[in-house]
């Protein structure tokens, strides 16, 4: 294994794309894994997110994990490695290291070492190892594709509040002692801000992100 203090540094300077792509494929060639990478899973709506790849990837896995709703579950609810196999029965030498929930995204690291379905006490070891740095992929996977963060002002967060719960906008609009014009011209700044549809979407998205916790 490498050094833990030198995977930590590596890590710790991936700030792009290319350089977290870079870095499962330096993982690979050290490691002499088939294939080795990151599958991130973001919500943008309730029942809908959005699936990237990162690392080195063959395209018929990434068919049948796009496709593998059983995966897509036991990342969004667990955190202990196992086998692809115990899921959906092929890939018997691919290990999943799931992050769990973070707000509203989570992810897998996806690690394929020939003969590991043959070695379950090394797979539990590389399981275990890799969760180390887990979440300091996760870190680096956010900073890497980081934008620009939609500021909700404080009115408009008032206002979509008191949405979420089923208040009208003359509803609103008297809570708050404001027109229920402005209500609108709030609620419509956060449909925007929020790459809605509508008022219902953008207080899904709100809630996803975590803006009515406060």
């Amino acid at each position: 294994m490498v050094n833990i203090n030198e995977l930590h540094s590596r890590i710790e300077c991936i700030n792009s794309i290319d350089s977290f792509n870079k870095f499962f494929k330096d993982i690979k060639n050290t490691y002499s894994y088939t294939q080795v990478g990151f599958i991130t899973f973001d919500f943008s709506d309730l029942f809908r997110f959005d699936t990237n790849y990162f690392g080195e990837f063959e395209h018929s896995f990434l068919d049948e994990v796009h496709s593998c709703k059983k995966l897509i579950h036991y990342c969004l609810n667990e955190t202990k490695a196992l086998m692809l196999s115990e899921i959906n029965g092929n890939y018997d030498s691919v290990l999943i290291v799931p992050t769990g929930l973070h707000k509203n995204k989570f992810a897998c690291l996806v690690l394929e070492l020939p003969n590991l379905s043959t070695e379950p006490h090394k797979a539990k070891m590389l399981g275990d190892y890799w969760r180390i740095f887990l979440i300091e992929m996760f870190e680096a996977y956010r900073r890497s594709t980081r934008t620009e963060a939609v500021k909700i002002t404080r009115r408009e967060k008032e206002c979509i509040k008191w949405a979420s719960i089923g208040k009208t906008s003359w509803e609103i609009s008297q809570i708050l002692n404001i027109s229920q014009r402005t209500v609108d011209f709030h609620l419509s700044n956060c449909i925007k801000k929020t790459s809605s549809t509508n008022r219902q979407q953008a207080i899904v998205k709100c809630i996803l992100n975590g803006e009515l916790l406060a």
